[in-house]
């Protein structure tokens, strides 16, 4: 298989879709499909979000049951004693599920310490 460093593939059935990784925002679950989440664009799959997430590079991650980010457009984490909440851009506010929230937390303090180690520099 050729490999595109800046695209992912997602298959269904005969077919497969290309998408630039900086061009999706999120991806939402809808049933047995999801939904995928462009700039200037929705595509329709039917693939689950298990086998979706497995084939995702690491700049994806589940935030719950029904949504996966892209990290690379999330711009604000606001959270509270009962709830974290996430801002991509164009202001699209998703929830971090509680089921996720260990996930997220121990991606978001690896970010927290690239960017002090960058700053640093």
């Amino acid at each position: 298989m050729i490999n595109f460093p800046n695209k992912i593939i997602i298959p269904e059935g005969n077919k497969k879709h290309l998408f630039e990784i900086s061009e999706v925002k999120f991806i939402k679950a809808d049933r047995y499909y999801v939904n995928v989440f462009c700039f200037n664009r929705k595509v329709l799959i039917r693939i689950t979000m298990k086998k979706l997430e497995q084939l995702l590079p690491a700049i994806f991650i589940r935030i719950s049951k029904s949504v996966i980010i892209n990290v690379r457009h999330l711009i604000r984490i606001e959270e509270s004693k009962s709830s974290c909440c996430i801002i991509l851009s164009g202001e699209i506010e998703q929830q971090v599920s509680e089921k996720y929230k260990s996930d997220f937390d121990h991606f978001s303090e690896k970010i927290h310490l690239l960017y002090s180690s960058a700053e640093s520099n």
